[in-house]
């Protein structure tokens, strides 16, 4: 019984030791592997968000209406694929406040995963999906980001963003809205 608990823990010992090794194991006739050390993770970014106007059904809403206040503190983790395209995922913390009721304040979270098109001279294009918890409401969020660079290290940018979503009732239709994203990344 002792002989047979060495060797299954042996086993377990080799095959812990192996499953964390990410070196490719190289025979004698086979060709080497180029050793990259890129770093998955391109970045972070955090920041604040506000809607400035809205468009559902032929009505315009405007920040200006004490009801349609929202904001959002955006942050998330990018991420580098093989090529130009970037992986990003975003969560936006949203806090709606009502003035003139008892309800103090709303708070929903706002999953965003999308893409980044890096474009030249610090421009990105992106697109991200949208689920908003707490909201019943979906959709898509085409951007436009500038990005200006500090002398060290990250960048303070702005970012145009075009939230289209539908929901939350069936016949709500869809809603398309414009705001304005600053923040930094890192």
């Amino acid at each position: 019984m002792n002989k047979l608990l060495k060797k299954f823990t042996g086993i377990l010992l080799f095959i812990g030791l192996n499953m964390f090794n990410f070196n490719p194991i190289h025979s004698q006739d086979s060709t080497s592997m180029d050793k990259t050390n890129t770093q998955i993770v391109a970045g972070y970014h955090f920041g604040v968000v506000q809607i400035v106007g809205a468009v559902n059904k032929g009505e315009f809403t405007f920040l200006d209406k004490y009801n349609f206040y929202t904001i959002g503190f955006p942050f998330g983790v990018t991420f580098r694929t093989s090529g130009k395209l970037l992986i990003d995922l975003e969560f936006v913390p949203v806090i709606k406040p009502f003035v003139s009721t008892d309800i103090p304040y709303q708070v929903h979270l706002l999953y965003h995963p999308g893409v980044l098109f890096p474009l030249k001279k610090g421009w990105t294009f992106g697109l991200r999906l949208a689920f908003e918890s707490g909201e019943g409401q979906f959709g898509f969020t085409p951007l436009l980001n500038k990005a200006f660079k500090f002398k060290n290290n990250g960048a303070f940018f702005v970012e145009l963003v075009a939230p289209g979503r539908f929901g939350p009732a069936k016949d709500s239709g869809y809603t398309q809205l414009g705001g304005l994203h600053l923040g930094i990344g890192f």
